[in-house]
């Protein structure tokens, strides 16, 4: 394993995670101590999307009734892994970590977009401990 760590599905003895995972893009470092193994993500790098994200690639939805960001991203996107999108996407205007009240317009990524993001983030260069 490479100082820098490496992605979980690069590992044969840890499962593979899926695309949505937000823990698939994170590296994971290895420590062995007494014959075990050890792995660990390094939870200090953050992610974040530019704030000038093309618009063609962004849709809005308006939430309807007091919703987690798990329901929401199962409303959009058919499945809950992706609501950390959602909530990089709109942390400024949502004032609870994990719910989402009415009457806030949130942004997505379209999901026919999603792919290209995840790979893209996959691939990216990490910068002073964040993704671009």
């Amino acid at each position: 394993m490479s100082t820098l760590g490496t992605f979980q599905n690069d590992i044969d003895t840890l499962p593979d995670l899926e695309l949505e995972r937000y823990e698939r893009i994170f590296k994971i470092y290895e420590a062995s101590k007494d014959g075990k193994d050890f792995y660990m993500y390094n939870i200090l790098n953050k992610l974040e999307f530019p704030d000038d994200i093309s618009a063609d690639l962004l849709d809005a939805y308006k939430v309807q009734s007091r919703m987690s960001l798990t329901n929401v991203s199962y409303e959009i996107y058919g499945n809950i892994e992706s609501w950390w999108i959602l909530f990089l996407l709109n942390k400024v205007n949502i004032p609870k970590l994990f719910y989402v009240e009415p009457g806030i317009t949130l942004r997505f990524i379209k999901p026919e977009q999603l792919t290209l993001i995840y790979n893209q983030i996959t691939r990216s260069l990490i910068y002073n401990g964040r993704h671009f």
